[in-house]
């Protein structure tokens, strides 16, 4: 499992995409390819792009994985550290 600091992480994201709302995640459970800005597009809240797979807010993809309350899937998903030491699990950028 990758570990990061919220400032290498954010960081990483910016040299990926450029722009925020092209960040790319993949869904650990089901494998579901989803974007900041497919959250964007249904009203949801964008930080949950890359915690909560889309399919929590869309039936037809039947799938519910959030980092929240999902098993650990420590190779499918990043531990982030903010500055005042809480760790927070994150789908993989794609």
């Amino acid at each position: 499992m990758v570990m990061q600091t919220d400032d290498q992480w954010t960081l990483e994201l910016w040299h990926r995409f450029g722009d925020i709302r092209k960040a790319t995640f993949e869904c650990p459970g089901c494998g579901h390819i989803q974007s900041i800005q497919d959250f964007i597009n249904l009203n949801l809240d964008p930080s949950r792009a890359y915690k909560d797979c889309i399919g929590n807010f869309v039936d037809q993809l039947g799938c519910n994985f959030s980092v929240d309350s999902d098993g650990d899937l420590s190779d499918k998903t990043r531990l982030i550290v903010n500055r005042e030491g809480k760790e927070i699990r994150v789908f993989n950028f794609i």
